[in-house]
């Protein structure tokens, strides 16, 4: 029976094996009766176009090059969750391809352009190759720009209108700056008092200069009436007694009698939204027209308060200190406390760090959660938020923290208290203002200790501090998206200054320890998308700070406490190291931090499944190719610093984009290590899989790197 069932067996298994090669040769070599005249695409070729590069053309035309083999058989056997039709050359769709490449030559100032469209034909493949021969011509620019229906404005809003246009004498005639110079007049008309200003297209034109080629432009406004702001009307659903209508009004940016401006009225709607008590606010008015009886405009407040009272539980999964964390927490908060739109909160957070590398084997057979692989914080937080101090612009608070962190070879207890300032300066620019009293006690776990330099070390940590210190902090951000910005940039410069307080006023430190120091932090991060359609995001970071005593501390024992120091390597760092385990100094004391840091990130983000369907649940358009380059270090000094010793680090990542940021999972491996044995520090030292891929290291986090 065993003979005859292994005979049936193996013949199954031959016409199984047969039957899939047969299937996919006559698939892929002979096509349906149906489909007997059909000519797949082979190849699409652009040829003269010298300022447009073939990707970009290749994204105008309907027409596809069709998938290889394998990706049709995947289509025809599973479907096209795995897999691609054939593309087939259709003479129509071509046609408005020509038509296409025309129309785009021509929006881009080519307007003598010629495109013409020419097939390659394979009688025996049935495959055919096309062919759009390009010539281009000289690209036409604008001669001069005149504007009417703009004499009767005040000077100054003229001067707003032709200080920045964008298009003007000497530049290319791109149709979309002139239609973007256009919108940009009415909306400053609108922003202006004039919500009702028009363009008129039929006075309007553009005329060809025929001696030159350029183009002479004609922009007819028609401003209308001029129209102001008039009473406010607030509408509170469901009606809260505590949300009266001086918090709501109080934070618009106009008020009764002030020139109606749009964007006034969309950075009210931003202010109101910005304050958390509401889960919707909107700003509207009736429809503005020029035969009015009146050019007063009535606006109409619409809330949707939150609860006011709300605990919730909380999973917390993050890359805070460069760690992997996972915790649990609560959290309670209260809003419109005590009224005037203020905030209470408070939390209680557990949280472990890189919990993937703790030993459990010695946690649970004695040393609990001590053990040297252990790391982790608990923290209490108390805070309270007041989003409207003296002007709209500035907002406050007051936050107490109880925490206790635990690294390797200490815990720092932290006794935090920290009275901030927030003020939005500019559209894009903010200023942050922080007072912080600070208590830090350290323990020392000496049976974690495996060498006598770390015990050295730690004995002169081991000594309580009080630190007053006060930091100011400037950022710029121009970024097109919070969680995953393809555009736009970051810059921030952080300045913190202790010990000048206790010394002006020796009573606030209560008899212990303090430090003089000070440190600057600088923060850029850039993005661009080099195709225009978030297919493909360049990204870089470059972070460089400094920090040391001065005035008596610079004679003295005391440090500058642990969790104020600089530490590289991790999620956000160099990403060829775990966190907290790249500095450069002696191995041992690299948990303890520098004093210096510089370090930055090369990081390529590819859409490698847009325009693909989804995948069961698995959105595939969401998912993105990360490849990035890291490189950087500490130092205790600034006067350690060296190039050699900058650790370079490359990898690859995925992220799986939600509404509130990116899944991420990260692999890095050392490209360059400063610490390694000499002859050994660089990737082409090393054995590739068994040193170099082995050793890399994984990053889970939500949110992008940077």
């Amino acid at each position: 029976m065993n003979l005859i069932r292994n005979i049936l067996f193996r013949l199954a298994f031959r016409i199984a094996i047969t039957f899939a090669i047969g299937y996919y040769s006559t698939a892929r070599a002979q096509p349906s009766k149906v489909d007997e005249q059909k000519y797949e695409i082979n190849r699409i070729e652009f040829r003269g176009n010298k300022s447009f590069k073939p990707d970009i053309l290749n994204e105008l035309v309907l027409s596809k090059e069709t998938p290889s083999g394998f990706s049709q058989f995947m289509y025809r056997t599973i479907g096209e969750k795995l897999g691609s039709k054939p593309e087939y050359f259709a003479p129509e769709i071509f046609n408005e391809d020509i038509r296409r490449l025309e129309l785009f030559y021509q929006n881009n100032g080519y307007h003598h352009s010629i495109i013409s469209g020419s097939t390659v034909l394979d009688s025996v493949e049935h495959r055919v190759d096309l062919i759009f021969s390009i010539v281009e011509n000289r690209q036409s620019y604008v001669d001069s720009v005149l504007y009417v229906g703009l004499e009767e404005l005040h000077p100054d809003i003229r001067s707003k209108i032709l200080a920045e246009p964008m298009i003007k004498k000497g530049v290319p005639l791109i149709e979309d700056r002139a239609s973007g110079e256009i919108r940009r007049v009415l909306n400053i008309l609108s922003d202006n008092g004039f919500p009702t200003a028009r363009f008129i297209t039929e006075k309007s034109g553009k005329y060809e200069i025929l001696s030159s080629g350029n183009f002479f432009l004609k922009y007819f406004f028609d401003i209308g009436r001029y129209y102001t702001f008039g009473e406010a009307s607030v509408s509170v659903d469901p009606r809260r007694e505590d949300i009266v209508n001086k918090l709501i009004t109080r934070h618009l940016d106009f008020k009764h009698g002030d020139m109606y401006s749009r964007e006034k009225i969309m950075s009210s709607e931003r202010n109101l939204n910005r304050l958390g008590l509401f889960e919707s606010a909107r700003i509207d008015h009736p429809y503005i027209s020029d035969t009015a009886s009146s050019n007063v405009v009535p606006i109409e407040i619409y809330v949707r308060p939150k609860t006011r009272n709300e605990l919730s539980p909380e999973f917390i999964v993050s890359d805070e200190g460069g760690f992997f964390n996972l915790g649990i927490g609560i959290g309670y908060v209260n809003r419109n406390f005590l009224g005037d739109a203020r905030t209470f909160n408070t939390h209680m957070r557990i949280r472990t760090q890189d919990i993937q590398r703790w030993d459990f084997d010695r946690v649970f057979k004695g040393n609990g959660l001590r053990d040297f692989s252990v790391r982790g914080t608990i923290e209490l937080q108390f805070q309270v938020i007041q989003p409207y101090l003296l002007t709209r612009t500035l907002s406050a608070s007051w936050t107490s923290t109880l925490s206790a962190e635990k690294q390797q070879t200490y815990i720092l207890s932290i006794l935090r208290n920290k009275i901030g300032f927030s003020n939005q300066f500019a559209r894009y620019t903010y200023g942050f203002f922080d007072w912080t009293l600070e208590r830090v006690s350290p323990e020392i776990l000496q049976d974690t200790i495996e060498t006598q330099s770390v015990l050295n070390v730690l004995r002169q940590e081991d000594q309580p501090q009080f630190n007053s210190i006060l930091t100011l902090t400037l950022q710029r951000d121009k970024t097109n998206d919070i969680f995953a910005p393809t555009d736009g940039f970051f810059n921030s410069i952080s300045i913190e200054e202790s010990g000048i307080l206790p010394k002006l006023l020796p009573g606030i430190r209560a008899g212990l320890p303090f430090t003089q120091y000070y440190k600057m932090t600088l923060l850029g991060r850039w993005y661009k998308d080099l195709t225009w359609r978030r297919f493909n995001i360049l990204a870089w970071k470059l972070k460089s700070g400094y920090q040391n005593k001065y005035g008596e501390s610079r004679r003295s024992s005391v440090s500058i406490p642990l969790n104020r120091r600089y530490f590289a390597g991790g999620s956000g760092s160099v990403r060829g190291w775990n966190a907290r385990e790249l500095g450069a100094m002696p191995k041992e004391l690299i948990q303890f931090g520098g004093n210096f840091i510089f370090e930055g990130s090369i990081e390529m983000r590819i859409s490698h499944f847009q325009g693909h369907s989804d995948l069961w649940f698995i959105k595939l358009e969401n998912i993105l190719g990360i490849y990035f380059l890291d490189f950087g270090n500490s130092w205790a000094d600034i006067l350690d610093f060296r190039f050699k010793d900058f650790a370079v680090a490359a990898g690859i990542g995925l992220r799986y984009e939600t509404f509130f940021g990116p899944f991420r999972i990260d692999y890095g491996f050392r490209v360059y290590d400063p610490s390694a044995d000499n002859g050994r520090n660089t990737i082409f030292q090393k054995r590739f899989f068994n040193e170099v891929l082995s050793r890399g290291v994984f990053h889970f986090g939500i949110g992008h790197a940077f």
